[in-house]
C-alpha cells in the first residue's frame, strides 16, 4: 500500500499553453472532452505543519473564535498529514467530539497533493463549503482554493430549458417554466454557478422545476450540445479539471467509476489522493449504485399505472391491453418456474438469457408507449422506469454482471449487480485512499468495513471521543417492554417515551426504524400534552424540521432514515434519543439480498458477518446524536430487549460509547436529577410503576 514520496524536484511541463510545474506523481485522464482545458495549478504551501497550526500557540487558537486545542484532534490529524505525505492509505475511526472535519481539511489544504474530498451528501458539502473552509481562510488566508463539484442533475441546463420552453418534452414542463418565468430570468442574469439549489424559490418548487430544467450525467450531450459553451455543469468541470483540491459528494465519488466504465468519460480528475469523510456509508452506497431490480410489487403498480394513464386513449394504443395482460401471465410464469427450481430455499443465480421473453416484451411495450406526446396523457415517469427495467436484463448478459432471485413474502424480485469494485484500486500504487467515519468499527475491529469493499493492507487507527459517555449519559432498556414482534410493542414503546416526556426537560429525538413503524406510534405520540410533535415525512424540508426542532423548547421529532446519522443539535434542544428497535436492514431490502448473495459465495454467514454489523453501524450512529459538545447530557432509550437476550446483543453493546445501561426507572429517575433536566412540576407517576 505504501507509494514513494515525490522527489523535491519539480518538472516543467508544458500544459495547455502555460508552464507549470507537475510533481512527478501527478497523472491526468485523457480529456473526453475536447472544449474543457485542463490546466495544471500548484498553490504554494504554508511553511506551517498541522501540528503547529492546531497547538496552543498557532494561528487558530489566536484568530478562531472558541477553538480549543484537542489531542484527538491533533494526532488524527497528524496521521492524516502523514498519509498524504507519504501516499498511504488507512481507515481511521474518529469518535464524536474528536473534530474530525478540520482533521482532514486543514493537512489536505497545506499538502501539496493532489486531493479530492468525498462527503455524505449535498448538505455536508455545503456544510463544509460554508463553514470550515470559509473559518480557514479567513484564519490562513494563504491557504489554497477548495473547488466544489456536484451531480450533474444539481445544475441548470440550456438544453432542457430551451425544450420545456418550446413545448417539446411531455407532461408540464412548459407549463412549470412559463409559470416561474420571471424567477428564472432574473435568477439566471445573476448566477454564477447555475446550481439549481440556489433559485429564490420554496423548496418544493425548485424540487419541481429541477425535474425539467436539469438532467442526469448519463444524458448529457456534452461537446455536442449547442449551448456546451454556456453549461453551468461544464464550467464547474473544467474548475475541477485545474483543482489541487476538489469536495465532492459519495454519489458522484461512485457515479464517475460507473461513467467511465461506459465510455462517457470521467468526471473527476486523477489525484494522488482520495480523502472520504462519512466511510461507513460506502458498503450500502456500493451496493445500491451497483444493482437494479425489478421487484414484483412495483411492475404491478406500474402495470396499474399505464391502465389508469391511458384509460380512454385507448385509440392511441391499440395494441396495449393484450401486452399488458401478457406481462402480468409471463410474470407469473416466471415465478412459477423459479419455484419449481427451489427459489423459495433462498437467493438463486439464474443465467440472463433466462428473462429474454420479458426483455422482448418490454421493448415492444415501449415501442408502444413511445414517441407520444399527447397532454392528457403523460406517460414520462413510467417509459423511465420500463426504460430502466430493460437496460437492466441487457446489461445482465455481460460478463460483468450476475443475475439473480429471491422470493420474499411470495414476492420475486430479480437483481442485476455489477462486479465491479472502484476500490480495488486500493491494492495498487496508483492513489492513497484514507477512510474516516466515526463508526467504522463493530466490536472494536475493522473487519466488516475491510471485507464489504474487499479492501486489504489498510493501516486502520482508532480516536477515541473526548464526551463523557459515562458520568453524561446513560442507555436505557425499559425491564417491561415486549420483543417488537409482539403486536402491542408499538403501542407499549410509544406509551414509555410519553411518560418519559413528562419528566424528561428537554428535547426528544426518536429514531424508528422504518416509516410504517413512525405510522404505528404517530397516532399516541399525537396525544402528548405540553410539546410540540414534529413528524418528518417524505417531502418535508429537513433543513427547516431541525431548526423547528431547535427552536421549539421541549419539542419532539419523531423521524427516519437520513436523520439516524449527520444531524448536530447541541444543548437543551436534544436531551434523549429514543430508538425503537436494532435497526435491521429489511429482508427484501436490495442490501440484503446483495449479502445473501454473497455470503452464499463466501460460505459465510449472511446474519453474523453482515446484518448485525450493518444494524450494530446505525445503531451506532444514532446513539452518536445524542452528545454533541462537552457540556452536553442526556438519556439514550432503546425499546428492543433482543439487545438483551440475544447473543447477538453484546455486539451492539460493546460498540456503544461506554456508558451505563439500566432496566430501572428509578435509575433513569436518579440520573435525570443528576443531571439537572428533570422536568419542574414533573410527577413522580412514572417511575413508581417499576415492578418488583
Amino acid at each position: 500500500m505504501r507509494r514513494p514520496s515525490p522527489p523535491a524536484r519539480m518538472m516543467p511541463v508544458m500544459f495547455v499553453g502555460f508552464d507549470i510545474q507537475v510533481p512527478p506523481c501527478v497523472t491526468l485522464r485523457p480529456n473526453p472532452w475536447p472544449c474543457v482545458q485542463y490546466t495544471r495549478v500548484v498553490m504554494p504551501a504554508l511553511n506551517q505543519s498541522v501540528e503547529e497550526c492546531l497547538s496552543a500557540t498557532g494561528p487558530l487558537a489566536g484568530d478562531w473564535p472558541g477553538y480549543r486545542v484537542r489531542e484527538e484532534q491533533v494526532q488524527l490529524a497528524v496521521e492524516v498529514e502523514k498519509g498524504l505525505a507519504e501516499g498511504l492509505s488507512m481507515a481511521l475511526e474518529a469518535s464524536t467530539g474528536t473534530g474530525k472535519t478540520l482533521s482532514y481539511l486543514l493537512p489536505a489544504l497545506l499538502s501539496r497533493r493532489r486531493v479530492i474530498l468525498s462527503v455524505g451528501n449535498l448538505t455536508l458539502q455545503d456544510h463544509l463549503w460554508l463553514g470550515e473552509y470559509q473559518k480557514l481562510r479567513t484564519v490562513l488566508p494563504q491557504l489554497r482554493q477548495l473547488t466544489v463539484l456536484k451531480g450533474c442533475d444539481n445544475y441548470f441546463c440550456h438544453h432542457r430549458f430551451q425544450l420545456a420552453r418550446e413545448g417539446r418534452l411531455p407532461g408540464q414542463g412548459q407549463t412549470l417554466v412559463h409559470q416561474f418565468w420571471a424567477e428564472l430570468s432574473a435568477w439566471l442574469i445573476q448566477t454564477r454557478s447555475g446550481e439549481i439549489q440556489t433559485l429564490p424559490l420554496a423548496a418544493d418548487q425548485i424540487s419541481e422545476l429541477s425535474a425539467v430544467v436539469t438532467l442526469g450525467a448519463d444524458q448529457c450531450l456534452g461537446h455536442r450540445c449547442s449551448h456546451f459553451a454556456d453549461c453551468y455543469f461544464q464550467k464547474a468541470r473544467q474548475q475541477a479539471a485545474q483543482a489541487d483540491l476538489l469536495l465532492i459528494n459519495h454519489t458522484l465519488l461512485l457515479s464517475d467509476q460507473r461513467l467511465f466504465e461506459k465510455g462517457m468519460g470521467a468526471l473527476l480528475p486523477a489525484v494522488d489522493c482520495v480523502i472520504v469523510d462519512e466511510a461507513h456509508q460506502l458498503p450500502e452506497l456500493l451496493i445500491r449504485r451497483n444493482t437494479e431490480t425489478i421487484e414484483e410489487y412495483r411492475l404491478q403498480r406500474w402495470i396499474q399505472a399505464v391502465r389508469r394513464q391511458t384509460n380512454g386513449h385507448l385509440a392511441l394504443f391499440p395494441a396495449l391491453p393484450v401486452l399488458l395482460s401478457q406481462l402480468e401471465k409471463l410474470w407469473q410464469l416466471i415465478r412459477h418456474q423459479l419455484q419449481q427450481q427451489g427459489l423459495d430455499q433462498g437467493v438463486k443465480t439464474v443465467a440472463a438469457g433466462s428473462f429474454k421473453p420479458l426483455e422482448e416484451l418490454l421493448l415492444r411495450l415501449r415501442e408502444q408507449l413511445s414517441g407520444l406526446h399527447v397532454s392528457a396523457v403523460d406517460l414520462t415517469r413510467e417509459l423511465r422506469q420500463l426504460t430502466q427495467w430493460i437496460e437492466l436484463l441487457q446489461q445482465a448478459r455481460g460478463d460483468e454482471s450476475v443475475l439473480y432471485c429471491d422470493l420474499v413474502e411470495g414476492q420475486l424480485k430479480i437483481v442485476a449487480a455489477r462486479l465491479q469494485n472502484p476500490f480495488t484500486s486500493l491494492n495498487s500504487d496508483a492513489v492513497a485512499w484514507i477512510f474516516l467515519s466515526a463508526t467504522l468499527t463493530v466490536d472494536g475491529c475493522f473487519e466488516y468495513f475491510t471485507r464489504s469493499l474487499e479492501l486489504s493492507g489498510l493501516q486502520t487507527r482508532r480516536y477515541h471521543s473526548a464526551m463523557d459517555y459515562e458520568q453524561r449519559a446513560m442507555l436505557w432498556v425499559p425491564a417491561d417492554l415486549p420483543l417488537p414482534s409482539a403486536e402491542d410493542f408499538f403501542e407499549a414503546w410509544t406509551s414509555r417515551l410519553l411518560h418519559l416526556a413528562q419528566q424528561l426537560d428537554g428535547g426528544i429525538l426518536a429514531l424508528f426504524s422504518s416509516h410504517q413503524a413512525l405510522q404505528a406510534s404517530l397516532p399516541l405520540m399525537q396525544e402528548c400534552s405540553g410539546r410540540t410533535v414534529l413528524v418528518y415525512e417524505p417531502g418535508v424540508n429537513r433543513h427547516r424540521l431541525l431548526q423547528q426542532f431547535r427552536q421549539q423548547a421541549n419539542s419532539i421529532l419523531l423521524a427516519t432514515g437520513s436523520f439516524w446519522e449527520g444531524i448536530d443539535v447541541q444543548g437543551a434542544a436534544l436531551r434523549c434519543v429514543a430508538i425503537d428497535k436494532l435497526p435491521f436492514a429489511a429482508p427484501d431490502d436490495v442490501v440484503s439480498l446483495a449479502w445473501k448473495y454473497k455470503a452464499g459465495l463466501e460460505q459465510s454467514s449472511v446474519f453474523s458477518d453482515y446484518m448485525v454489523p450493518h444494524a450494530v453501524t446505525r445503531l451506532r450512529q444514532g446513539v452518536g446524536r445524542l452528545l454533541r459538545a462537552t457540556d452536553d447530557c442526556g438519556l439514550v432509550m432503546l425499546g428492543d430487549r433482543r439487545v438483551l437476550k440475544k447473543t447477538y446483543g453484546i455486539r451492539f453493546l460493546q460498540s456503544l460509547p461506554p456508558m451505563p445501561l439500566t432496566e430501572s426507572e428509578a435509575e433513569v429517575a436518579a440520573f435525570l436529577s443528576r443531571m439537572g433536566i428533570t422536568r419542574k412540576g414533573a410527577s413522580n407517576e412514572f417511575f413508581s410503576t417499576e415492578k418488583n
